[in-house]
């Protein structure tokens, strides 16, 4: 008997140009596509965990998005290394971040939404120069908040969090530096993935060679002006027209053929 198809949905690193996965999740669930779990670095580890740990709607995601500013992060940087009794100072020019933050906290990697089994987190080891892969069912020492806060920690901004991960003491950082595109991760034997809708916000990097086989659907949005952690006026709500645009009809109809 064939095993049923295990959709999962890759998002990609890329600051604030990762708002376009919101655009590819929003045309995902209006066309009801199940996706078995959600794999995110960076900006796609924030998305990922929104949606699926926190169980926020796509609508609330967008709604958020669109007054969302680079500046939010640099007041978030300054917030966290500032002395403790003046951070009253620069947490007002951290828009939404403080309070989502706390929603994070109290969210599971075992805890999930809409239908989402499983969820993946990429973070770079700073210590031994590598990815660290944490997922549902894995690593039960990490918290969800700690893998997604480091896994969108850019580097010049944020410093690195130390962790102990299978016995060893680690930095960890931003997921991006290492496996900015984890195809291979919603693959393994942690994910067990059966088909990949791979979604690419990144401003370099290779197609990946999984882009042309029939298992695997592959999108990158064009992004005119947005850029790691500058958009210009507009630019998201544009980002995220942008990767609704790339799921065309053919791609959905792709996608539901493996489902059917």
């Amino acid at each position: 008997m064939p095993c049923l198809p295990r959709l999962s949905l890759v998002l990609s690193a890329g600051g604030l140009r990762g708002a376009a996965h919101l655009g590819v999740l929003r045309r995902l669930t209006a066309a009801n596509i199940p996706l078995d779990s959600i794999v995110g670095v960076s900006a796609g580890a924030v998305i990922a965990a929104y949606y699926a740990a926190v169980g926020l709607r796509t609508e609330e995601l967008i709604g958020e998005a669109k007054f969302f500013k680079g500046r939010h992060i640099v007041a978030h940087s300054l917030n966290l290394r500032t002395y403790r009794r003046l951070r009253w100072f620069f947490e007002p020019f951290a828009g939404v971040i403080p309070t989502r933050l706390k929603q994070l906290e109290s969210s599971r990697f075992d805890q999930l939404h809409h239908g989402v089994r499983s969820i993946g987190i990429v973070c770079h080891d700073l210590t031994h120069n590598c990815p660290r892969y944490l997922t549902t069912g894995s690593h039960g020492n990490i918290s969800l908040y700690n893998a997604v806060a480091t896994s969108a920690s850019i580097p010049s901004m944020f410093p690195p969090q130390p962790v102990e991960f299978e016995g060893q003491r680690c930095d960890f950082t931003d997921g991006g530096l290492s496996d900015a595109l984890p195809i291979s991760f919603a693959k393994s034997s942690d994910l067990n993935a059966t088909h990949i809708i791979a979604s690419d916000c990144r401003t370099h990097g290779a197609r990946p060679q999984c882009a042309d086989e029939p298992n695997c659907v592959y999108v990158r949005p064009t992004l005119d002006g947005t850029t790691v952690l500058r958009a210009p006026r507009d630019s998201l709500t544009q980002a995220v027209i942008a990767g609704e645009n790339v799921i065309t009809d053919k791609v959905l109809n792709q996608i539901r053929s493996w489902v059917l």
